[in-house]
């Protein structure tokens, strides 16, 4: 039996096709931009690889873990079928239902998908456990991650929940993603990793959280998140300088409000000839950032997988499309959350640094939260 796309479908209900028939799909739109993408892939799993550089031939939609070595795979949607607009598609086109069932038994792999959530007296004795190891100078920062899981409402519908992530955060990566053996997965991204687009390659630091208060935009921001954005800062003009490039142009650091939070970020620019073809080791390079990981970045991935009990799996990876439309928007998978079941599980993390304070860290994952939950609220009032 063939399935045959003949009529029009809102996004809506694409995203329950691709979620009955278990076919891959994503739908994002950049900051600011004008209409949604969506993309799906039916006749072939997405493909995994381990390395950054395996996807240099390759045109799609990549879903990178935060550890390459973690045994979550990195994936690259290459679509069957791409759709600009985010009111109504029209394609045409058939899917083969044999197809699509051969497919499930050859190329997914699915794993147990049971998660750990830390409590909070268990997330502020690890904050403790850290600031022992920057007190001792062995490092600078470390990002500690946690995991809220929730019912997920009765009345959950993907394409509304993203319609509404969209008018939420204009100015953010907005994505909602499914492959059947990764989950599906939404968030609203404000920090890109690398953008190319015009032959100009640019970055941030994104770090420092506070709650956004907009009859104080002008307050001072406090030493413990200056200092954390600076470590990040840093860290990356030092690897874009590492990297060759002397034409760097810098602004910065400036605050950029994400829905009820606010963060500070800095700006890097630079031609992409200056990398002399070495744009995948700069991504590698870049990746995980201190925003997500910490400094020195080795020691910090050590420290976060021995304190950790739970798997990042995709939170605090990378994400977005590759040479498509001769752009890359690649960005780092913050304020994200993966159902499961018949639940939510929120991704949240917080950067530790010597003046942490586990408290106040506990209840920043809790305001990061926020800039996703507080849709879902509004929704289940509809």
């Amino acid at each position: 039996m063939d399935t045959t796309f003949t009529h029009k479908l809102t996004l809506s209900q694409l995203h329950r096709l691709a979620l009955d028939n278990a076919f891959a799909f994503v739908s994002y739109r950049v900051p600011n931009a004008a209409q949604t993408t969506t993309m799906l892939q039916w006749t072939k799993a997405p493909a995994r690889f381990s390395h950054i550089h395996d996807i240099s031939h390759h045109s799609g939609f990549v879903f990178a873990p935060f550890d390459f070595d973690s045994g979550t795979p990195a994936r690259i949607i290459q679509p069957d079928l791409i759709i600009e607009g985010d009111k109504y598609v029209e394609p045409k086109t058939t899917i083969d239902k044999s197809q699509k069932e051969t497919l499930l038994q050859s190329d997914y792999i699915f794993a147990d998908t049971d998660n750990y959530i830390t409590t909070r007296n268990e997330f502020m004795a690890q904050v403790e456990q850290v600031k022992k190891l920057i007190n001792r100078k062995t490092i600078e920062k470390v990002v500690l991650s946690r995991i809220s899981r929730e019912e997920k409402p009765k009345n959950f519908d993907s394409a509304t929940f993203f319609y509404a992530l969209e008018v939420a955060y204009p100015d953010a990566f907005v994505f909602a993603l499914y492959i059947p053996d990764a989950g599906l997965w939404f968030g609203a991204s404000p920090e890109p990793l690398m953008v190319l687009k015009n032959n100009t390659v640019s970055t941030v630091s994104l770090a420092g959280t506070r709650k956004y208060d907009p009859e104080n935009a002008e307050k001072e921001w406090g030493e413990k998140e200056k200092d954390e954005q600076n470590i990040v800062t840093l860290y990356i003009e030092n690897i874009i300088r590492k990297s060759g490039v002397k034409n760097l142009q810098i602004k910065g650091p400036d605050s950029q409000i994400a829905g009820k939070i606010e963060h500070l970020k800095t700006t890097f620019c630079f031609p992409l000839n200056e990398l002399e073809g070495r744009l995948f080791d700069f991504i590698n390079d870049l990746h995980p950032t201190p925003s997500v990981c910490g400094l020195p970045k080795d020691i910090s991935m050590q420290i976060i997988k021995n304190t950790e009990m739970h798997r990042r799996e995709y939170y605090t990876g990378f994400l977005g499309p590759v040479n498509y439309n001769n752009e890359w928007n690649l960005f780092v998978n913050l304020r994200s959350l993966k159902t499961h079941g018949n639940t939510l599980e929120y991704y949240l993390g917080a950067g530790i640094t010597q003046g942490s304070q586990p408290d106040e860290e506990w209840e920043e994952t809790n305001n990061k939260m926020n800039t996703l939950k507080s849709i879902i609220e509004k929704l289940k009032e509809q």
